[in-house]
């Protein structure tokens, strides 16, 4: 993924749906450099079967760091 044009002038927030394939592939997301994980380590994906996580990402210096948090994972 990549992120871009966040506002220079506020905060800005977005939420991602990452959803897998039917046939339980287990594919993984290289996140950007820019994203800040809590203990710096980025979530694995739930790698079953057209399994959903949910991600929530803001920033408050125009992208040049993005906090990420798991919102959700394994959703039904």
């Amino acid at each position: 993924y990549t992120f871009a044009n966040p506002p220079t002038s506020s905060a800005f927030g977005f939420t991602l749906k990452v959803t897998q394939d039917a046939g339980a592939s287990g594919y993984t997301i290289t996140w950007p450099g820019t994203v800040d994980w809590p203990a710096a380590t980025a979530p694995t994906l739930t790698a079953t079967a057209s399994g959903v996580d949910m991600f929530v990402f803001s920033t408050s210096d125009g992208g040049t760091t993005y906090y990420g948090f798991t919102a959700g994972q394994a959703l039904a």
